[in-house]
């Protein structure tokens, strides 16, 4: 008899991945596609076409798996990229956009006309008013690009969160929908109304006849085109929100950390608490509503990546192993890649080296003295970008002491914690051991919790112990120090 597997997709800001998952949590079959992406200026975006593309081939791949590996999918679960947007026609699907990323910024010079309501913004739907959000984006296409505008004026246009134009490309009947998670980073969804908000809607000056009636994350949402069976797609949701689940139910005493192309940081709470500094992000909607103080790092794996183009020397995960060992005084990093997140939300300084010579050129690029490049070389400088990394997760650790007690419980999940040494960075500038997901996949095992309505079994976990190291925090301490300094 074929083995029951559950299939999670999850649709990253890089590219997509599909797993199937057994009843024991084990990852039986992974397979990913990349997405092209076009970054120019303050414009990050995605054809959308090759975006469904993506997921179409990564389905194809699961279903010849199945078949290979005597395997049946029961159910299906899709978590996408939570702040980016696509516009399509809800007659024929058709993309009517780009797929405009959660870092794309074209938006802002539009926004200043609603900086007033910037707090009222924030009471309603828990998130700051940002162009990260999808409102100032779809406000954007509106006005931008004549297919968006001839679809509304035919009654035709469809827009809103990425997941939203995926389900209805992916499942059969074209289905409209949303859920919440996906619905709150447009900054049009009410958290009071579990549905979107029609002051939202009339301040932005947006359709509400465009936008997908909003659900539940878990729900029979469609069954799923391209697999054997024709399994239902029985979990929709915003990537980062799936992570809590790991557990089996959101733990108020755990700090979730999911490392990636950015960091998002999760502390579930039990009941809603309004703060200047972090968002307020919904888990679910079941019982009245669950709720976590979030906090974001913008550079991650997209740190590295900078560093990779402005040293114009590739960089390999080979590279980090014994990288702690080999450098003794690092210089400290300005990690501001696509801006300060919490608990600053401030846009610059601009990315530097600390005390290096460092002569600005171009649009983008650092160019680095000679004495400088001997001084701090490749394994230096990439040192201090992790570190910049574990220091923004403890700034951010720090800052959420206002408002709820020390974690008891830290778990590292994401690309980027597969790495060793981000976790054993993380744990001592925090000075806690932290339990990294041995899969890395913190959004599909915390989707696959979310289906089977299960926890993931503790085996699938590895302590990493932190090593005491004093250095290390006291560059913390002048690394915060030069931040807020510049920052200011």
């Amino acid at each position: 008899m074929a083995a029951d597997v559950t299939l999670l997709l999850d649709v990253g800001g890089q590219g997509s991945r599909a797993l199937l998952i057994d009843a024991d949590a084990r990852v039986r079959f992974e397979a990913d596609r990349d997405v092209a992406t076009s970054e120019h200026d303050e414009r990050v975006e995605h054809d959308a076409e090759a975006a469904v593309s993506a997921l179409a081939a990564l389905i194809a791949d699961v279903d010849a798996a199945c078949a290979d590996g005597g395997m049946r999918i029961g159910a299906a679960g899709l978590a996408v990229q939570r702040g980016s947007i696509a516009c399509w026609d809800r007659e024929t699907g058709a993309a009517l956009s780009p797929v405009i990323s959660w870092r794309d910024r074209r938006a802002l010079p539009g926004m200043q006309a609603l900086a007033d309501d910037a707090t009222e913004i924030k009471r309603r739907t828990g998130l700051r008013f940002s162009p990260y959000g999808g409102a100032p984006k779809l406000q954007w296409c509106l006005s931008q690009l004549d297919a968006v505008r001839a679809a509304a004026d035919e009654g035709c246009l469809a827009f809103g969160p990425l997941g939203s134009f995926l389900a209805a490309r992916v499942l059969q009947g074209q289905p409209f929908l949303v859920e919440d998670t996906l619905a709150q980073r447009t900054l049009l969804w009410s958290r009071e109304r579990f549905d979107w908000d029609p002051w939202l809607l009339e301040r932005f000056g947006l359709p509400a006849t465009a936008l997908p009636p909003v659900a539940e994350s878990r729900g029979s949402h469609g069954a799923l085109l391209g697999v054997k069976g024709a399994p239902q797609l029985e979990l929709l949701i915003g990537d980062q929100n799936a992570v809590p689940f790991l557990d089996g139910e959101p733990d108020p005493d755990t700090l979730y950390v999911n490392i990636g192309t950015g960091a998002f940081l999760l502390r579930p709470v039990p009941a809603p608490v309004d703060t200047p500094v972090f968002q307020l992000s919904l888990l679910d909607r079941e019982s009245g509503g669950r709720w976590a103080i979030e906090a974001s790092v913008h550079g991650a794996a997209s740190a590295i990546e900078w560093l990779s183009r402005h040293t114009g020397e590739a960089i390999d995960r080979a590279r980090f192993v014994g990288l702690r060992e080999r450098v003794f005084d690092p210089p400290l990093f300005l990690n501001t890649i696509d801006g300060l997140g919490s608990p600053w939300w401030r846009s610059g300084p601009r990315p530097a080296f600390v005390g290096e010579d460092v002569a600005h050129e171009g649009e983008g690029g650092a160019h680095v003295s000679e004495d400088d490049a001997r001084r701090h070389g490749l394994d230096a400088r990439l040192l201090a970008v992790l570190e910049s990394i574990a220091f923004l997760v403890r700034a951010n650790v720090d800052a959420m002491r206002e408002l709820v007690a020390p974690p008891r419980r830290v778990v590292v999940c994401g690309g980027l914690s597969r790495a060793d040494i981000v976790c054993q960075l993380i744990g001592s500038v925090l000075e806690a051991d932290v339990l990294r997901l041995r899969d890395g996949e913190g959004t599909a095992l915390g989707a696959w919790c979310m289906v089977q309505r299960r926890r993931v079994p503790e085996d699938r976990y590895e302590a990493i112990s932190a090593r005491s190291d004093s250095a290390l925090i006291a560059r913390y301490a002048r690394w915060l120090q030069c931040l807020e300094q510049d920052a200011g």
